[in-house]
């Protein structure tokens, strides 16, 4: 009996000596810490891809479709109108979930004056959202100059401001589009021209369509080059 517990003190006595040994894997740690800092980077930078790459779409599509229509800064022009689009408030409209924000702006920007900085319709709205001077007044807090008014980024944020009003007192986008056009009480009265929010639809699809077709296309050429 006093033999076995000497061994069993012996025994405890040598583990208690051995040194502890780690398994190193540094390999296996500086992958899993990397790809955690590649994802968390990936997820902080991600706001940043998307604006640029919604801002190259805009300009690409301005560009493209609209050429010639006196736009001395299209990139900075594209950069207003995804800002200004952001502040669109489609959750205050019930049918809000149907639209994309800058496609939206695009979409009525392109019907009321094809991005023409100096559009003047034959009531005296200018510029590229046609705000009428007397209402850019009353949402800036004074009377603009003409200037001022077809300033893009002056024009643009009044623009979306206005058409915040109206889908906060319409309630729907189609119903503020129309009131954006001709008015609230000519909506209540007698339903406003239908074919103004037609348009609008289809301006704002097009967009869609070229920014998905694009970018289906490029994916397809990097999947291409990645393949070979």
């Amino acid at each position: 009996m006093e033999n076995s517990t000497k061994v069993s003190r012996k025994k405890r006595i040598d583990t208690a000596s051995k040194p502890i040994r780690f398994t190193h894997r540094p390999a296996f740690f500086f992958v899993g810490f990397a790809t955690i800092a590649v994802t968390a980077g990936l997820f902080s930078a991600y706001p940043k891809w998307q604006k640029q790459d919604t801002e190259n779409w805009v300009y690409t599509y301005v560009t493209e479709h609209f050429p010639g229509k006196k736009l001395e800064n299209t990139q900075k022009l594209a950069q207003i109108i995804y800002r200004e689009a952001l502040k669109l408030r489609l959750d205050l409209a019930a049918d809000g979930s149907s639209f994309d924000r800058t496609a939206l702006l695009l979409g009525v920007i392109q019907l009321e004056s094809e991005f023409n900085r100096t559009a003047k319709s034959r009531v005296g709205a200018r510029g590229f959202m046609q705000l009428m001077p007397a209402t850019a007044a009353l949402l800036h807090g004074r009377p603009l100059s003409t200037e001022e008014l077809t300033d893009a980024e002056t024009n643009i944020t009044l623009g979306v401001t206005y058409l915040n009003e109206m889908i906060r007192e319409m309630g729907s986008i189609k119903k503020a589009l129309l009131a954006y056009n001709a008015g609230p009480g000519a909506v209540r009265r007698w339903g406003g021209v239908s074919s103004y929010y037609t348009r609008v639809v289809k301006g704002h699809n097009q967009f869609l369509l070229y920014r998905d077709t694009r970018n289906n296309s490029r994916m397809f050429v990097l999947t291409q080059l990645l393949g070979e």
